[in-house]
């Protein structure tokens, strides 16, 4: 008896198990993606600047010296002292000749500044240095953080209103989201290889250089998301 009562609750546990699955995948459902895109100014300039002991005919000018000069005419053109600093901890080394003892030692430094135009200055205070091996790394905003939260909403309001109209096309109603799955970030123009602006450009140059000019940064994100298909009234 204890069999059959056992063998009895297995099956009614087996077949609500059964029913609620079949429920689950009978929910009707509408899949779409929504896709947004911001373009933005960058308003981040990021240069690259490796400083070397050099020799103006005997006389060895050091890094100390360079990197105290460079402070001095960035902080005139209005650049904050705290905007040049280090990019690596330790300094690198490297062989003048590999039959001599003779080392020079290098830095490497980050320059970041807001402005296209104090980019220009910055340039071509280095010029004025004979600060040679510069150049712009990458450009990015301040308020990157945000601006991609806003594409990420965006494309969800996308997916809704494409879902949302698709089905008035069959007088069918909306329903709740099921899921939502969001792609990886496209970001476009933040190669620097378009910009290319290297301290050599600037020995070409006859001429002060004018505004540089940016293209904009490219936002584009992408949703998936699956809607259920509200129950005819």
């Amino acid at each position: 008896m204890k069999s059959v009562a056992l063998f009895c609750v297995t099956v009614l546990i087996g077949m609500t198990t059964n029913l609620s699955a079949q429920s689950h995948l009978e929910i009707p459902y509408i899949e779409v993606t929504g896709t947004a895109k911001l373009e933005v100014v960058p308003d981040e300039f990021y240069v690259n600047i490796t400083l070397r002991e050099r020799y103006d005919g005997r006389d060895k000018i050091t890094i100390d010296k360079q990197e105290e000069d460079l402070r001095r005419a960035f902080i005139a053109i209005g650049i904050p002292d705290t905007q040049f600093y280090l990019a690596d901890v330790d300094a690198d080394y490297m062989k003048v000749r590999w039959n001599t003892k003779d080392v020079i030692t290098q830095k490497n430094y980050t320059l970041k500044v807001t402005t296209p135009t104090l980019l220009s200055k910055a340039f071509q205070a280095m010029d004025e240095k004979e600060i040679k091996d510069a150049y712009l790394s990458r450009v990015d905003h301040s308020q990157m953080d945000s601006l991609r939260r806003e594409v990420r909403m965006e494309a969800v309001r996308a997916a809704k209103d494409k879902a949302t109209y698709l089905l008035a096309a069959i007088d069918t109603d909306l329903g709740a989201p099921l899921i939502v799955r969001e792609q990886e970030m496209y970001y476009g123009n933040r190669n620097m290889e378009m910009y290319n602006v290297r301290m050599d450009d600037m020995d070409k140059a006859s001429e002060p250089l004018p505004e540089l000019q940016f293209q904009k940064i490219q936002l584009e994100q992408s949703v998936f998301v699956r809607f259920a298909i509200a129950a005819a009234q």
